[in-house]
């Protein structure tokens, strides 16, 4: 019974982290062409929350305290970066945000970005010491977050406004791949376990 819930919810962390994935190569990508897909990075951000600490538990203990504190800057910066979101989604649904924005805003920001950011780091280095999630896609996570960063910090990017005249090229370039990676990991593990549930004799009914 514990087997077959264990089985059960590692599909589930892999569907969050399939769809994660998917989320930030279509927010990348189509948020050049409408500003409102802008929404799925909100989400992907907000799953990665509920999925990197638990890939971080099925990969433990092989991946090390790295992986215990990436998998919880992850989840404590992303959860700083979703509800920043959600409170620009409310003000968007209610009236019209703020030209500036207020005083503390930004660095909590910057806070949770960067917080996420290194977890990450800290995670695909874990992931690629651990040996069980699969080392291309950690690798993909690894190079095309810190290089949407070192890109787009190169060329200014990164820190301009909203109303920006230099192409984000690392956001257009890293972004989709460390997607990507996201996107193989999460299909791996939920097809891994897919195939372990259906060669079990009685899965219970979730």
């Amino acid at each position: 019974m514990d087997a077959s819930r264990s089985v059960v919810d590692a599909q589930k962390v892999g569907l969050a982290t399939l769809v994660a994935g998917i989320c930030f190569i279509v927010a990348s990508l189509g948020s050049a062409l409408v500003d409102a897909v802008w929404v799925a990075m909100i989400l992907g951000f907000g799953l990665l929350v509920y999925a990197v600490p638990r890939l971080h538990r099925y990969q433990a203990p092989a991946d090390g305290a790295i992986g215990l504190w990436g998998s919880r800057l992850v989840a404590a910066g992303g959860l700083i970066v979703l509800a920043l979101g959600i409170v620009y989604l409310v003000w968007e649904a209610v009236g019209t945000p703020p030209e500036e924005d207020p005083g503390i805003i930004g660095p909590l920001w910057m806070i949770g970005f960067f917080g996420f950011a290194i977890g990450i780091i800290l995670f695909t280095i874990a992931s690629l010491k651990a040996k069980v999630l699969p080392q291309g896609a950690a690798i993909l996570m690894l190079v095309g977050l810190v290089g949407s960063l070192a890109i787009d910090m190169a060329t200014g990017a990164f820190f301009e406004d909203e109303g920006r005249s230099t192409t984000q090229w690392g956001f257009y370039i890293g972004v989709p791949l460390f997607g990507l990676g996201l996107a193989w990991i999460g299909y791996w593990l939920w097809k891994s376990r897919a195939a372990a549930t259906s060669g079990e004799a009685a899965a219970p009914a979730v």
